[in-house]
């Protein structure tokens, strides 16, 4: 994906830029839906994929989605490497194990 901003400092208040977009996205209207989502996967670029802000990016992804990550860890690993195709495969097992692992 090409990335006009990729060499760029990560600014330090990323995390809140993404749950503030995360949020709107929760309560948009359908014409808002896509710029939100472009918004919000530019700046999962610059949001590491492990850590607290990882596994809550994880967890918004599989709600909006309707998955459990308990029940369909496969299906979990597949939305989350389709919302994030950078996303490696060991990265997103590691995703849905920390959810599950919260989760129980």
């Amino acid at each position: 994906m090409f990335n006009p901003l990729s060499n760029r400092a990560k600014p330090a208040n990323l995390e809140a830029l993404q749950s503030a977009l995360q949020a709107a996205l929760d309560t948009a209207d359908q014409d808002e839906l896509p710029g939100l989502r472009r918004a919000i996967r530019i700046v999962e670029d610059f949001v590491p994929a492990g850590g607290a802000a990882g596994v809550d990016w994880a967890r918004n992804v599989l709600a909006l989605a309707g998955i459990d990550p308990r029940t369909a860890e496969v299906k979990a690993v597949r939305e989350l490497r389709t919302a994030r195709p950078d996303l490696s495969l060991k990265e997103a097992v590691a995703l849905v194990k920390a959810l599950t692992a919260q989760a129980g």
